[in-house]
């Protein structure tokens, strides 16, 4: 097995690597700037319905597609582009040791599956409620806790903010 700790200053040199892990780190502001948007709106007053479509649904909408793209792309990462979750899916007891290995291999998926999970459940209780308030107080209770979880998945462990596009 190859040294751990001194992965992270190895130049792994695969575009396809390289491209998917930009548009990952790209597509996370997205998520953000969809996710606040979605929140926000779940806090307005209560929602009108026009043309039996509640006003402002489509910001959950742009949300859980955005968060979807964001789940396909790190599951390209994950499962085989990614040196941090090859290598510890090669040797789990090491990787749990190492910080870094146990983010990117354990912490940082559980996080991000979980705020899907809580995406698409606030969609589903608010379509499911029987009074608009209802619907109001779900969307906002999930969507609030999947940002949360959201925002640690993506910043408790340091790297660039933004990625510059792999020349």
């Amino acid at each position: 097995m190859s040294d751990v700790e001194g992965l992270s200053s190895k130049v792994y040199n695969s575009r396809v690597y390289l491209t998917v892990l930009t548009l990952h780190s790209w597509n996370r502001w997205l998520v953000f700037a969809l996710g606040l948007a979605a929140t926000v709106n779940a806090f307005r007053d209560t929602p009108a319905v026009v043309n039996g479509r509640v006003r402002g649904s489509r910001w959950d909408m742009f949300f859980q597609m955005t968060i979807d793209i964001q789940v396909l792309l790190g599951l390209l990462l994950y499962f085989g582009l990614s040196p941090y979750s090859t290598e510890a899916m090669n040797d789990i007891g090491t990787a749990m040791k190492s910080s870094m290995l146990r983010f990117w291999g354990v912490e940082h998926e559980v996080l991000a599956f979980a705020s899907v999970i809580l995406v698409r459940l606030g969609r589903v209780f608010a379509t499911n409620a029987k009074t608009p308030e209802a619907r109001r107080n779900r969307r906002i209770a999930c969507f609030l806790a999947a940002m949360v979880l959201l925002v640690a998945a993506a910043f408790m462990q340091r790297r660039p903010w933004f990625r510059a596009w792999p020349a």
